[in-house]
């Protein structure tokens, strides 16, 4: 057996972490938000093909904390737009370039760009961007398919203009019951082609949450994105036709993220409240 998958397997077998509900949405089949099934046990992750040219595959969930968060933090201290390399532990091989920055409302982002081929059964992707919202375990994020011919050394082309790139967004402890809400304000982050090496792709504003009675609006912009006609429903999630989907997280709806889809213009936002 692939000794990174006996290892996830391990963890799993051992793990006495609380098991969160998890929840969230994406733009295609190539992505799908879901409780981790590697390196970690239902926490926030999402699944990507784990063949060239695939769809995503259920069984191979990695956890964003156990998983691509903690190597980049392991071999980068701090943010900006600097890169570091990942090396597979088993192989020796360099596998993917990672950058770390955080931005508006005190968001972090984490990029991504596959140099070579991962462990039998792990994700592929081109690109990849995980941005996590401040103070809670809800994030939001970019996937490109994987190159045909990726840059061996330094590059921040995480093939992110490609017609497949995919926006999403998931999150633990999604809420089932909306509280009411009175002019709640969010602080929101959103991504759109995010640029490792500038930060750019970055957009940001504050959205308006209402809501009682078993019914509610949110209200806003976020960029050039107005959320005006977007209805909040009463087991917390939220949509505009199907241009923007959404889910409050945590009891007191205290964070959201979603997407937002119209035609080629595709963003994944969150935030926290004020």
């Amino acid at each position: 057996m692939n000794k990174l998958l006996a290892l996830s397997l391990l963890s799993l077998a051992t793990s006495g972490a609380f098991a969160a509900d998890v929840a969230g949405g994406s733009s295609s089949d190539y992505v799908k938000a879901a409780p981790s099934t590697l390196l970690a046990l239902d926490t926030a992750g999402i699944a990507m093909p784990t063949t060239v040219g695939g769809i995503a595959d259920p069984a191979a969930v990695v956890s964003f904390q156990a998983g691509p968060i903690a190597q980049t933090n392991g071999v980068l201290s701090g943010y900006g737009t600097s890169s570091a390399h990942i090396t597979n532990p088993y192989n020796g091989v360099v596998t993917s370039e990672t950058w770390k920055n955080k931005v508006a409302y005190d968001t972090e982002v984490y990029a991504y760009r596959q140099i070579a081929a991962p462990s039998t059964g792990f994700p592929q992707f081109g690109g990849e961007v995980i941005a996590k919202v401040a103070g809670a375990e809800v994030y939001f994020g970019e996937w490109a398919p994987v190159k045909s011919d990726p840059l061996p050394g330094n590059s921040t082309d995480l093939n992110l203009g490609s017609a497949d790139r995919t926006v999403w967004y998931v999150g633990e402890n999604p809420t089932t019951s909306m509280p009411t809400l009175v002019n709640a304000k969010y602080n929101v982050v959103g991504l759109s082609q995010y640029a490792p090496g500038t930060a750019g792709g970055v957009t940001s504003g504050v959205l308006t949450a209402n809501y009682g009675s078993g019914s509610g609006t949110l209200t806003g912009t976020v960029g050039a994105i107005n959320f005006g006609g977007t209805t909040i429903a009463s087991n917390g999630s939220f949509s505009r036709t199907t241009q923007i989907k959404g889910q409050f997280y945590g009891a007191n709806a205290d964070a959201l993220a979603g997407i937002y889809v119209n035609g080629s213009t595709k963003v994944a936002f969150g935030g926290a409240k004020q």
